[in-house]
């Protein structure tokens, strides 16, 4: 079911080649560099789900995907990820510095393959999604492995100290809710809490769980990641 939904999601381009683990493709008009789409789900493209779904933005007006973040040893992660995945390099720029704020830095993942992946097969909503996206099925439906591996994107990029533990808040109930059952399936036990945003004038959700549960969410941490410790706000890389 997985590999049909992927090859469906690119039917909108040439496929160049295919075989049981992967496709290759390539616009059909214009230039365009071939992208290769893995038809297997493993932990490295969930983590890169997760960081999407976290603080990622797919376009309205283009084809693109477009993540920017504080964290410059995450977005660099991020990229070499793209490599490793879909064997497309894309450039990291330093967003210009804004008063008040931290430097950040951006990717622009300019790819109709890869935008079409995560909108169609991973149900990640195109423009403004953070009031309505929720954790894909093929996440909620994977093994123990896959769903750790989600958590850390998510963790890495909307996570951090909460209350007296750590956890993450979200505008979605319906991520809400995801995120709660995948906690409970991967044995990290939670609190929950919810409450009306004095300026935006909505409900936001909540998730807690306390700092000796973080080894759990490092179980069977594979080699690709490179190792995951704590930073001082957020999940980051080693």
């Amino acid at each position: 079911m997985y590999k049909k939904e992927v090859i469906n999601s690119q039917s909108e381009l040439n496929i160049i080649s295919e075989n049981h683990k992967e496709i290759t493709t390539k616009a059909k008009y214009g230039p365009s560099k071939i992208t290769r789409i893995p038809l297997y789900i493993d932990e490295e493209l969930v983590f890169f789900v997760g960081c999407i779904i976290g603080d990622g933005h797919l376009k309205k007006s283009k084809l693109q995907t477009t993540i920017e973040l504080t964290n410059k040893e995450l977005i660099t992660y991020i990229s070499k990820i793209c490599n490793n995945l879909f064997n497309r390099k894309f450039n990291i720029t330093a967003v210009k510095l804004r008063e008040g704020k931290k430097q950040s830095y951006h990717i622009c993942i300019d790819s109709k393959s890869i935008y079409n992946l995560l909108n169609k097969v991973f149900e990640i909503p195109i423009g403004k999604k953070s009031h309505i996206v929720n954790v894909p099925k093929y996440i909620t439906k994977g093994k123990k492995r896959i769903k750790i591996a989600f958590l850390q994107g998510i963790m890495a990029t909307e996570g951090g100290k909460r209350q007296r533990g750590f956890g993450l808040s979200t505008a979605s109930e319906k991520m809400w809710k995801g995120l709660s059952l995948i906690f409970k399936d991967v044995g990290i036990p939670i609190s929950i809490d919810k409450w009306v945003h004095k300026k935006y004038k909505k409900e936001y959700y909540g998730i807690t769980f306390k700092e000796k549960y973080l080894s759990l969410l490092y179980a069977g941490v594979p080699e690709w990641s490179n190792g995951l410790r704590l930073g001082r706000s957020s999940l980051v890389l080693a």
